[in-house]
């Protein structure tokens, strides 16, 4: 992108939206948005953002070529122009949407968010909205970022500003008529979609989860940090299950055009039953309120809470117009890599799952009970750095009493000790019937628990799906990968019974 803006005009535009405290004393032209200073080019404008922002970020960005920078304090050591906001976080959602020209005006933008299942449910309506639109579309998750050209792995739920809106434009410049994004709640805690339109807005499910200092200070703050999607949504889909119903249901009904209730529940306008289990995934009826009509649906994925997940997929498809039969084929060959990944071998059941706080937890082996019935259950899991004390009790409470064996290792422990949280974890499910072992090599966890598994036992890897690297010292270092190591396993354990 060959992109020329003028400061002065920037200013205008913060100043119409109340953020603007002060225009630069002189103005310019600048290329591009920058807030780290490492990756700062030449004829960036500069934003001094974030809890941990230094001074020296500022000099080393306009050591980098940066031509001005905007922030809410005037940083001294540098001339470079000063572009005095109020909120700079507010500030740079907007600059970076005027900056790409408002990218998101050209296409339909469909946000979803929930406690558990955004990344799998938001690749399930990727994949039915190209079966609507009959092309390519747009898709970024926690996964990946695909908006044509190279796909970019992600390593944030939701993208920073200045990316989110780079993403958008790229989007339009390849004619894309649809994107779907995924959502966190620190989206809007830190304002990374502040002024941002959605046509669709998804609210999946709500739990007791990121609540600590480091991310939300109550449930009240969760809870509204999820309903601000819908705040920004012409149409909300609502699974009618969710914890807090009445609240998130008021909140769309005073914002949104149009509301449509998605699950089991008789008063749903897309509406399941006749559920029946699959060698792999569910096949399942939707009846729509408005026609009267029931169609055939199946999905791929174990674990019956992905029907849920696929309910908001098919609603919104329907709502586009989108034919019954193309919306069903484009569901039954979706599976996402490492959120419910099946590996059978050496006598043994693999389940390769995502589940990482209390909701997903428990609806995961709450589900393998049903669909195992008597099996045995070894869990490997683990817990990234930074949880709320209340999260670690909830998971390792859970483990306890719902699986028979569960090894606690390490999960993006960042700068904590590993063998420490395996220890909180540990103690937090002394009260189930779960063997316990701390294991903080998760490398070794995983080999343990497929070769100790008794005949007939499902293994559930749990919280780093596909991923290959650990958050450890502040750094991504490399790691195997559940899968990888599954797949090597599985033989030698079939070997070492062929040997017993």
């Amino acid at each position: 992108m060959n992109i020329r803006k003028d400061s002065r005009a920037l200013e205008t535009y913060l100043q119409q939206h109340g953020l603007l405290v002060s225009p630069a004393e002189a103005g310019v032209t600048f290329t591009g948005l920058s807030n780290n200073s490492q990756e700062t080019h030449e004829g960036d404008l500069f934003i001094c953002k974030g809890f941990g922002f230094k001074p020296e970020y500022l000099l080393m960005a306009a050591n980098r070529g940066a031509v001005c920078y905007m922030g809410e304090n005037e940083i001294p050591g540098t001339t470079l122009p000063f572009l005095h906001v109020s909120d700079v976080r507010k500030a740079q959602s907007l600059a970076a949407r005027w900056f790409y020209d408002m990218p998101s005006d050209h296409f339909t933008l469909v946000g979803i968010t929930g406690t558990k299942g955004k990344t799998t449910t938001t690749c399930m309506t990727h994949a039915v909205m190209n079966a609507v639109a009959g092309c390519k579309t747009g898709l970024i998750s926690g996964l990946e970022c695909d908006v044509g050209g190279e796909v970019v792995s992600s390593h944030l739920t939701t993208p920073e500003s200045p990316d989110m809106q780079k993403y958008f434009a790229t989007a339009r410049d390849n004619k894309m008529p649809i994107v779907t994004i995924e959502i966190s709640s620190q989206t809007y805690k830190v304002d990374r979609a502040y002024g941002q339109h959605f046509d669709y807005g998804v609210f999946l499910n709500i739990g007791p989860d990121h609540i600590s200092p480091q991310e939300h200070p109550s449930m009240e703050d969760y809870l509204q940090c999820k309903i601000a999607l819908l705040e920004n949504s012409d149409t909300a889909v609502i699974c009618r299950d969710t914890d807090c119903f009445d609240t998130v249901y008021a909140a769309a009904k005073a914002k949104c055009k149009r509301i449509c209730l998605v699950g089991e529940e008789e008063d749903c306008d897309f509406r399941f039953h006749d559920v029946s289990k699959q060698p792999s995934g569910y096949s399942f009826l939707v009846t729509e309120k408005e026609s009267g009509q029931t169609h055939p649906y199946a999905i791929a994925m174990d674990g019956s809470f992905n029907i849920k997940n696929a309910m908001a997929a098919i609603a919104i498809g329907r709502m586009m117009g989108g034919d019954p039969a193309a919306i069903a084929n484009a569901l039954q060959g979706v599976t996402v890599a490492g959120r419910s990944d099946l590996y059978i071998g050496g006598g043994i059941t693999v389940l390769i799952n995502y589940m990482h706080n209390n909701t997903s937890c428990q609806a995961s082996l709450e589900d393998l009970q049903h669909d195992y019935p008597g099996a045995y259950i070894s869990v490997v899991i683990g817990m990234a750095s930074h949880r709320s004390p209340q999260r670690l009790q909830d998971i390792g409470e859970i483990c306890g009493k719902y699986a028979d064996r569960v090894f606690f290792t390490a999960e993006d422990p960042d700068f904590e000790d590993p063998r420490d949280i395996g220890m909180r974890l540990a103690k937090a499910a002394e009260g189930g019937k779960a063997e316990i072992t701390v294991e903080p090599d998760r490398v070794i966890a995983v080999e343990r628990a497929i070769m100790e598994a008794p005949e007939g036992a499902v293994v559930v890897l749990s919280g780093k799906g596909n991923e290959t690297t650990q958050h450890v010292n502040g750094a991504y270092v490399p790691y195997e990968s559940d899968p990888v190591i599954t797949q090597r396993m599985l033989p030698l354990r079939e070997k070492a019974s062929r040997n017993a």
